[in-house]
């Protein structure tokens, strides 16, 4: 199966038409579909899978909903795919059910899905089918396999294997039931189970209510059944025995419940009387331990009272203080404030000094520096102007000396072009009418060898049946033998039945059949007796060699369908005629190939050769046009730099430049202005630092303190006096509590503490004895309520078990084997071996794949040990570490070994559900997601792998939208994104 081409409209996220050609873009085996996420990246997977199966995979598939929101009602929901299916080339064009305007009014009306399929042959596209069911049974016969097998083969979801990789085994059953057919098995599980319940209702009524009455007396008296009552012994007792055996069961019973209900009601009391004892002294011990602690407390506090003062003092002060700590913190700012002030004045009458020449400063002094150094500042744009135009000059200059040189050169270039074009154009032409031929030779190639394979398939399945076909003779044969020699073994035993019938009677017991007591001539057996055995071991003699006939003829059926599709495939010619076709096509297509390949090229130069004449002719005109401006406008700016240059020099003085001489009067300026200021500072922080020490000092009198001194050496910090209130706060709420408990009336005058060992140990005897009685009470409750319920209702029966019982047990086992009961230890159903197997052998394939992903460290290895309690096993897969040496469950992986192994997982069920489906080709692969957990030297590892599926003309696209895929992979497909719906880019 590969997928040549991909077209849809309006079909998903997709408002317009897209068209992919996957042959160019898998030219090298190996693109990237590469988008955000969100883009549509796996809308175009579900397109493929539309066009297949006329739904698409998982939850999307499930809405229905198909149509791109983004659509104009007038535009239809369609997708185009081209695919070669079993060497088969077709197109297929499928429509949803969907909603269109009306073409006569107003409103929308319902179109209905459409499939046209449509197959390649010489003439070009000739039709296949118009119908949904034909053209869909057309691509199932020839695809092999089922959408959801697809799903999982050819678009390798990596998100689904990765919860496969981690999933319990009934969860990876689900799975592998979707891709492997094990109809066959649940089948057989449940015509066993059928027959195992057949089994089980004829034994109920064999051995019938004798043995559940018997069972049910015997339970609710606690003893066992006498063997001499047992039917499977003895037969049915007389009711005589059985009630004579009950009513000494009643009576034993009913004097058992007296003396219970007697001990039961003295062991209560018992209780009663010492749970009251316990209940005092518990009380008395509590308040005796009371007391103690609170003696224990106020000792203690007594003690700690000198260092309580203490405390008491410290936060007195602290707490008086803090009242005039403002006014310090004020007075002690501003004095700083006023030192710096006079500092910085002398350094304002320094820096006035050394520029001022003497002069003194004064605002008006400020005002006049400021208006000079206006002026010239409003001069300094001049400069930089006098720049620019000096500059341009000269880049003027070098511009019309290069333009001249350029117009020099095109104009030699564009005369030597036309010649050389028409050439090119000669080749082109011949190019193109080779490639036209291209695709159909191609087409008829592809068939050629689908031809041959067919046709080789064809000789050696009809080898294989001839083979089967004698083998069914020879089953056939069997199983006739078989049936004779079993009707012959029936005839023999019936004939000697009364002899058989005669073995089982006894001297004074009634004959079964003629119900007489005397027996005075019992037949007996002739030559050869036939015992059920030897009948049993016929009849399955006839089942197996039946069975055997089955799988024969069924073997013979699947070789005899799968002989007539490739006799259909071969067309009727022989391997050699189709090979010797095949050369002859193939030297043809690697010809016109070879001129396909020659062909791009060829028009590139072409291309290539006529824009560049028109971009030179283009190109000399601009140069013109541009010399013509350049040399203008170096004739107005040599001018305009001229006056500016005469401006400047007249007013930058004896300044080197102007900008030198606005820096100097700025610094004079600034200099006067910063006296001024310092000397108004010193005024104003002298004052404020008078006042600041007066209020401080009057703050400090009225709060106790004898000056500003006194009150800054006892000030605190807010978490000391925090500290300091909790200490004395608790210490006075303490010892009030421990006074307080010590004058509760209820601990004055105290008797003795009691021992409360003793008193636990003889009420918990007291309650074990009571509950043993308690407990034998309602045992004897139960049994003589049962034994009066069912002292009616024993009848005697009487029970035959025959042979049926050895036939029901051996169905029974039988059935629980298959059922993963019974004698299968590994609980394994039939189907859950048969899927085992299927995952073994996918074990197996994946490893090779993860053992190169994982540089030789991992292999997967399966498991069939039970599952977590005592769940059903044979589905369980681990990983083999080489580094430890260990064996690993999958879920202990990395986030990247994860990635890896569910790939490889992926890739091996792939391989082994294509052997399954006879051997489908898969030629083009999807990987979806999932590389964006890997590290660099991991990534180099599973690209090897995907290099690797490239082998024998495989396409491989990987779905992703990790950034590092597009420098790895240079073949790829963009999906972009937008407000109104995604597009392909390019």
């Amino acid at each position: 199966m590969r997928v040549h081409r991909l077209g849809l409209t309006a079909f998903g996220p997709f408002a317009d038409s897209e068209e992919v050609d996957l042959d160019d873009v898998g030219r090298d085996g190996l693109f990237l579909l590469w988008g955000p996420t969100g883009a549509g990246k796996t809308t175009l997977l579900d397109a493929i899978v539309f066009a297949l199966y006329g739904t698409v995979p998982g939850a999307r598939g499930e809405e229905r909903r198909l149509r791109s929101d983004h659509a104009a009602d007038a535009v239809r929901t369609e997708v185009r795919c081209e695919v070669t299916l079993a060497g088969e080339r077709l197109l297929i064009t499928r429509r949803p059910e969907q909603q269109r305007p009306k073409k006569r009014g107003v409103g929308s009306t319902t179109e209905q899905a459409r499939l046209v399929l449509q197959r390649w042959s010489a003439d070009g596209w000739e039709p296949v089918s118009t119908r949904i069911d034909e053209g869909s049974e057309h691509l199932r016969r020839r695809l092999g396999l089922t959408a959801e097998q697809f799903c999982q083969v050819v678009l390798l979801p990596q998100g689904d294997f990765a919860r496969f990789l981690r999933a319990e085994p009934e969860d990876r059953a689900r799975l592998l039931r979707t891709l492997f057919d094990v109809d066959r098995f649940a089948r057989v599980e449940e015509w066993l189970a059928e027959q195992r319940r057949a089994a089980d209702e004829g034994l109920r009524q064999l051995r019938g209510e004798l043995g559940t009455l018997l069972t049910r007396v015997a339970q609710t008296a606690d003893v066992a059944v006498p063997e001499r009552l047992a039917p499977a012994l003895v037969g049915a007792p007389s009711a005589g025995r059985l009630g004579s055996w009950v009513t000494g069961l009643r009576a034993a019973a009913h004097a058992g419940h007296r003396a219970a209900t007697v001990a039961a009601a003295v062991a209560a009391e018992r209780v009663a009387e010492l749970e009251q004892v316990h209940a005092r002294a518990q009380d008395l011990d509590r308040r005796h331990r009371r007391r103690q602690r609170a003696q224990q407390e106020l000792d203690a506090l007594v003690a700690a009272e000198a260092d309580v003062t203490a405390a008491r003092t410290e936060l007195d002060a602290g707490r008086r203080a803090e009242v005039v700590r403002d006014a310090l913190q004020a007075a002690g700012r501003t004095a700083l404030d006023a030192e710096r002030a006079d500092e910085l004045l002398e350094v304002a009458r320094g820096r006035w000094a050394a520029v001022s020449g003497g002069l003194p400063a004064s605002a008006d002094r400020a005002r006049e520096l400021r208006d000079e150094l206006a002026g010239l500042r409003s001069l300094l744009p001049e400069v930089q102007r006098a720049d620019r135009l000096a500059a341009r000059v000269e880049d003027d200059r070098q511009a019309v000396a290069e333009l001249s040189h350029r117009c020099a050169s095109l104009t030699a270039a564009v005369a030597s072009l036309p010649a050389e074009i028409v050439a090119l154009q000669e080749s082109v032409r011949a190019a193109e009418a080779d490639a036209a031929r291209l695709p159909g030779l191609t087409a008829a190639r592809e068939a050629r060898e689908a031809a041959v394979h067919a046709a080789s398939e064809a000789e050696e399945l009809a080898r294989r049946a001839e083979i089967c076909r004698r083998s069914v003779e020879s089953a056939r044969e069997a199983w006739l033998d078989a049936r004779e020699q079993r009707a012959d073994l029936l005839t023999q035993r019936w004939a000697g039945m009364a002899a058989e019938l005669a073995t089982r009677l006894t001297d004074g017991v009634e004959c079964s059949v003629c119900g007489s007591p005397e027996h005075p001539r019992p037949a007996v057996h002739g030559d050869r007796a036939v015992t059920d055995a030897a009948e049993e071991a016929a009849a399955i003699r006839v089942e197996e060699t039946e069975a055997a006939l089955e799988v024969v003829r069924g073997e013979l059926q699947t070789l005899s369908e799968r002989l007539a599709a490739r006799r259909a495939g071969a067309g009727g010619r022989s391997p050699d005629e189709h090979r010797t076709a095949l050369r002859v096509e193939s030297a043809a297509e690697q010809a016109a190939a070879a001129a396909g390949r020659a062909l791009p090229a060829a028009q590139a130069s072409l291309a290539a050769l006529v824009a560049t004449r028109d971009r030179t002719a283009a190109e000399l005109a601009a140069v013109r046009e541009e010399l013509s401006r350049r040399a203008a406008e170096q004739e107005a700016t040599v001018e305009a730099l001229r006056d500016v240059t005469e401006r400047l020099d007249a007013s930058r003085g004896d300044a080197p430049d102007l900008g030198a001489r606005v820096r100097e009067l700025t610094d004079v300026a600034d200099r006067c202005d910063e006296l001024l200021g310092a000397e108004a500072e010193v005024v104003r922080a002298r004052s404020m630092a008078e006042r600041a020490r007066e209020a401080a000092e009057t703050r400090s009198v009225e709060c106790g303190f004898r000056d500003v001194l006194a009150a800054a050496e006892a000030h605190r910090t807010a978490a000391r006096l925090r500290e300091l209130s909790g200490v004395v706060d608790r210490y006075d709420a303490a010892l009030l509590a421990a006074r307080a408990v010590l004058a509760d009336p209820e601990l004055v005058d105290l008797p003795p503490a009691p021992d409360l060992t003793v008193l636990r140990s003889a009420c918990e005897e007291a309650t074990t004895s009571r509950e043993t009685a308690v407990a034998e009470l309602d045992r004897a409750d139960r049994c003589t309520g049962g034994l009066d319920a069912l002292a009616g209702d024993l009848i005697a029966l009487e029970t035959v078990l025959d042979e049926r019982s050895l036939a029901a047990e051996q169905v029974i086992e039988l059935a629980d084997l298959v059922q993963g009961r019974g004698a299968n230890t590994r609980r394994m159903r039939l189907q859950s071996f048969v899927l085992a197997a299927r995952l073994e052998q996918v074990a197996e394939v994946a490893s090779r794949r993860l053992q190169d992903m994982s540089a030789g460290r991992y292999t997967f290895l399966h498991s069939d040990v039970q599952g977590r309690y005592g769940a059903r096993g044979g589905l369980g897969l681990d990983v083999f570490d080489e580094h430890t040496g260990c064996r690993r469950p999958t879920k202990t992986l990395s986030g990247g070994e994860s990635f890896m192994a569910s790939l490889a997982l992926a890739l091996g069920l792939a391989d082994v559900v294509t052997a399954e489906s006879g051997g489908v080709q898969i030629d083009t692969l999807f990987v979806d997601e999932g590389f964006g957990s890997l590290d660099p030297q991991a990534l180099d590892a599973v690209m090897t792998v995907l290099d690797d599926l490239r082998r024998g003309g495989r396409t491989v696209g990987v779905v992703s939208h990790v950034e590092e895929l597009r420098t790895r992979i240079p073949s790829r497909l963009e999906v972009v994104t937008a407000r109104h719906g995604s597009r392909l880019a390019g």
